[in-house]
């Protein structure tokens, strides 16, 4: 009787406590840039989007270019299962299309939603440079 209280009061205490919630289900992306300059429809920058080993698939809602949300619209990310080599990853081509130049991008972060339905912001340790 006395481990099912004591059972009870660490049930209690444990679902009061929001520090124990955890995110199941968002991928950890890599980029790389590929290519930017004038095209036909103004300036473009492609880059790609690589979920790493382990990573679950997921759909991203938007991608941070330096600090705010690009145009992009979502897509999904495909599992990667953990015995792959990174680069067996698929890989997703990005375009984002501007008028002129503009600038300076790096890309900062994204947001991701799992299968589940969490959405979570993710900021990158060191921001990836797209386009000098």
């Amino acid at each position: 009787m006395k481990r099912f209280i004591a059972l009870v009061i660490a049930a209690f205490a444990l679902a009061g406590c929001s520090n124990f919630v955890t995110d199941f289900g968002i991928p950890t992306l890599r980029f790389h840039p590929v290519s930017f300059g004038p095209a036909a429809g103004g300036y473009q920058v492609s880059f790609e989007v690589q979920p790493i080993p382990g990573s679950p698939s997921a759909y991203v809602t938007r991608i941070y270019i330096n600090g705010t949300p690009s145009q992009l619209s979502g897509f999904g990310v495909a599992e990667c299962l953990p015995p792959t080599t990174a680069d067996a990853c698929p890989k997703l081509a990005q375009t984002l299309t501007f008028a002129a130049n503009p600038g300076t991008l790096e890309i900062t972060g994204y947001q991701a939603q799992s299968l589940n339905g969490t959405v979570r912001d993710i900021t990158l340790p060191a921001p990836v440079l797209i386009n000098p």
